[in-house]
Order: C-alpha cells, then structure tokens, then sequence
C-alpha cells in the first residue's frame, strides 16, 4: 500500500526542449552533462527517495540520504539507470521491548509458560541472547546502501514514471521487485519470531545432545568473537557503484585476491572474517584451501560443509534467527555474503565480488538463500 502511495504521488511529466527524439527505435547514451540528463536523474533519484522514505517511515528515523546514479541509458525511448542510495537511519524505538520482533519473542515465551512446556528455560536463554544483541541498535545511528534499478518510457519527451519497472538489488545479481525493500508488517514480524523461536530451541537442543554423544571439538578451546568478525568484514569491502564490481585497494593485502572471470573473492572474504572472529585454522580449513576460497554450492568439501557438516561450529537457521557474524548462501548460485546487522527489522550484509558493504537484505521468504549462525556454545 504505501508503495502504491509512492507511485501516484510522484507523477513526473517532464517536457524537454531537446531535438533529440527520444522515440526512435535506437540507442541514445545522453553526455553526462546534458539539461535531458540532468532533468531524468534528479525525477529519478527523488523517485526512489520518496519511496525510500516512504517504506522505513513506520520503523525508522532517516538522519541522512544520498543518492547517485550510473549505468544510465536510454534505448528505444526506454530510459534504464541504476540508483545507489546510501542513507544513516536509526530504529524509532526507544527500546528493544518496543520491537515487534521482540514482542513475538515474549508472547511464545508466555504460551511456553502457560502450556507448562518442557523447554521454557532454553526460551528465555535464547531470548536473552536476542535481546543482548537488539540493545546495540536502540538509539544508535546505522549507515547502509543499496541499489535500485528504473526502467521507464519516455514518450514524446515525457518520462512516465508511474509505470517504471522498479526494481531492487538483492545479494550479489538478482534484481527483483523493489516492494520486497519494504520491512513487513509488525504482525508479520512477531509472528516470524515465534517460529523463530521454536527453530532455535530444537537446534540448541539438538546441538546438546550431539555434543554429549560425540567430543567433535573441545568447546573451551574456540570462542568466536562475532563483532570483531563483524568489524573485520566491514573494513574490508565497499560499495563499489561501477561495471567492475570490486575495489581491490580495499581488501586486505594480506590475503591472496581472486579476481579472475570477473571475481570469485566471496568465499575468501567470508573465511578471513570468520578467522578474524576467532574460528581458528587447521589443515583443512586454510588460506587457499577447497573449504577457505570455495562456497560449497558447487563442489563438496567448500566453506559450508566445513563450517556446519565437519566442526558444526555454524547451524542452519532462519533470517530472523542469525545476527551479526553469520553468512548468508545462495541456493541458486555460488555465492555467499557475510551478516553485519539485523536489528529486528532489517539485515545488512557486506561481500565480495562484487563488492557490498553494509547492504540490506530484501524482506521475503524464499528458498534460494540460506542462512547459517554460530553455534551458541562458542559464543
């Protein structure tokens, strides 16, 4: 609803002067300068920061925004851009009880109480966990970026943007509807911490039982230290706006750089954050090894494998269900992404190749994306 508000508010009828016509049936790349090109990326860009504004309203305070664009074309009388947002937004609530994700969370716990079940304990543990790592995100500023792409006729000088194909940059190559932008509903949201809930008692519980019947890795001697995984990852990339994809000068030296057929760098990174994190090396798991450089979708014995089958040091969970310092896997292609925030609302990822930093992750339940945390007894 309040992406179709958008869409009817901002009716742009621009009339140009130009002899250009834009109708023909050929390419027209407008020089960057130029008073037609001035005049579609100011209508553009104030497009999407309306509807940017619009969708983190109920949840959010907007301290800053900015936007630019690249790619811009126009084809057949078909103007195509791609907008990059970068804005600093901080939570509307004063505190973490004030989160829908939070009040899911309570009212399972109070249906746990009341039926007298067996695991109310492990609840409130996990919800104590939940709560420690939400009050970071109360009162305090958060940057992130995104990418958005518009398609829209121009006809007869006219751009008609309210029938734009508009669309949002999901992980590293899909381009899906920009309404999956909009957080869900506060409903949609507790009720998604419910069945959270549940999935993480029967995973801890589950871990328990495993780790009595098996000594797979003596727990005192790994501790993982999320946030400095969180940290490393975020100094480590950028939001590159370019054709190229990734900005080399800002990975770590220190490390091989895979950049061939375009870059393969996803892996790498998401091992050197989880290194960073405390997750230590061994003969398997190393710099330039199958598990470090390799994601695991598309050969045996990658990073997933190795961190969930092998040493089970990270588990299968749901979105709600990770924090900062879990990863994130295509299902459909080879790629992972690293998670540096989710305050309940929205998650943010940073990766490689190409390049994203502290980029939003589109609110829609799908099978083609996994998700892995770590396990709470390494925490």
């Amino acid at each position: 609803m309040r992406f179709r508000k958008v869409l009817s508010a901002i009716v742009v009828v621009l009339s140009l002067t130009s002899s250009v016509a834009f109708a023909q049936p050929e390419t027209v790349i407008v020089s960057q300068d130029s008073p037609e090109q001035q005049q579609y990326q100011a209508a553009v860009k104030s497009y999407v920061e309306n509807f940017v504004k619009d969708a983190y309203a109920p949840y959010y305070v907007i301290n800053s925004i900015q936007l630019s664009t690249s790619d811009f074309t126009i084809d057949q009388g078909k103007l195509t851009t791609k907008v990059n947002v970068s804005l600093n937004k901080t939570l509307k609530a004063k505190s973490v009880n004030e989160l829908p994700y939070v009040k899911g969370l309570n009212s399972k716990l109070n249906s746990l109480k009341l039926s007298r079940a067996a695991y109310v304990n492990d609840a409130e543990q996990v919800i104590n966990d939940k709560i420690q790592d939400l009050e970071q995100y109360i009162g305090t500023p958060t940057d992130q970026n995104d990418s958005f792409r518009v398609t829209a006729d121009i006809v007869d000088n006219q751009l008609d943007l309210t029938n734009a194909k508009f669309e949002f940059l999901n992980g590293l190559v899909e381009w899906i509807p920009a309404t999956y932008f909009i957080p869900e509903s506060e409903t949609a949201i507790a009720e998604n911490a419910e069945a959270d809930l549940a999935n993480d008692i029967t995973v801890n519980r589950n871990y328990a039982v495993k780790q009595e019947a098996s000594a797979i890795q003596p727990l005192a001697t790994v501790k993982y230290d999320r946030l400095a995984a969180r940290d490393y990852a975020n100094k480590y990339t950028s939001e590159v706006t370019s054709s190229l994809g990734y900005d080399t000068s800002k990975w770590n030296p220190n490390y091989a750089w895979h950049t061939e057929s375009g870059g393969v760098d996803c892996a790498n990174y998401v091992s050197q954050a989880i290194y960073a994190g405390g997750i230590p090396k061994d003969s398997t798991w190393k710099p330039e090894s199958t598990a470090w450089v390799n994601t695991g979708r598309n050969i045996s014995n990658g990073l997933k494998q190795y961190m969930v089958d092998t040493k089970g040091y990270f588990y299968k969970t749901t979105k709600g269900g990770t924090s900062a310092g879990g990863f994130i896997s295509a299902v459909n292609y080879s790629h992972v992404m690293f998670i540096v925030a989710n305050d309940g609302v929205t998650m943010l990822f940073s990766a490689h190749t190409n390049d994203r930093l502290k980029a939003s992750f589109a609110n829609f339940s799908s099978s083609s994306y996994e998700f892995y945390y770590v396990n709470s007894s390494y925490l």
